[in-house]
């Protein structure tokens, strides 16, 4: 599960950070400073919600929920703010959750099973690690070994599966493969480029102050890194 705090308060961003990996330790969760810093995280990256404060300081967050509505209307959007007369502006917006500061974890909880029964399904389940994903190809299922993948890329609304010695296109949307496979060492670089992380070689410059990424056996490919991404991209890599 991704999710975004937007809120211009490090320590508020913090505490919801924390209440949030203590009841759902597995959920991918993303920061943010200011109304402008999310609005370009949620132009690029597919979250699940959106936890965003009222008072940013540079944007309305009621703006930027109605500018979230447009980039991914599925994403669930939370208010987390401190101001409680804004009731009728989360319901236009049809916010999922009104979460009061200060935070406890018990509205935190109770929030994410909110988020848990409208869509039916148990975030708190742990699936086992499969070694093989199963690619609908030509009407047949393939069934792929996953440490064979070397990157993956989305072109056209079809997803193209790079391995070793071949490519295969298959239907779902990269945030399918983006959530199955997030155990198994892969990293979303980009809005169209998910790699696995064991066959990178290479980061390199790019322009305007950007990266590309050199995979194993497609050093031609250029696969750009976006600037949201190179961060968390080289603290994983630790340098």
């Amino acid at each position: 599960m991704r999710i975004a705090i937007i809120d211009d308060e490090k320590p508020s961003r913090n505490e919801l950070t924390y209440l949030i990996k203590k009841v759902l330790p597995d959920a991918s969760v993303s920061e943010f400073a200011s109304g402008e810093e999310g609005l370009k995280a949620i132009a690029e990256e597919p979250f699940d919600l959106l936890c965003i404060d009222i008072n940013l300081g540079d944007i309305s967050g009621i703006s930027l929920a109605v500018a979230a509505r447009k980039f991914i209307p599925e994403a669930e959007i939370v208010f987390a703010t401190a101001y409680n007369n804004y009731a009728d502006k989360a319901f236009e917006v049809e916010a999922l959750y009104y979460l009061l500061k200060p935070f406890s974890e018990g509205k935190v909880r109770q929030m994410l099973e909110k988020y848990n029964q409208k869509h039916e399904k148990n975030i708190y389940d742990t699936r086992p690690l499969l070694s093989k994903i199963s690619l609908y190809v030509d009407k047949k299922i393939v069934l792929l070994e996953i440490s064979s993948i070397i990157y993956i890329e989305s072109q056209n609304r079809v997803c193209i599966v790079h391995t070793k010695g071949k490519s295969y296109k298959d239907s779902n949307p990269l945030s399918y493969f983006e959530e199955r496979l997030a155990e198994n060492g892969f990293f979303r670089i980009q809005k169209s480029y998910l790699i696995n992380l064991n066959y990178a070689v290479e980061l390199y410059p790019w322009f305007n102050n950007t990266y590309c990424v050199k995979m194993e056996g497609f050093e031609d490919a250029v696969l750009p890194i976006s600037r949201n991404q190179i961060k968390k991209l080289k603290n994983i890599i630790c340098i």
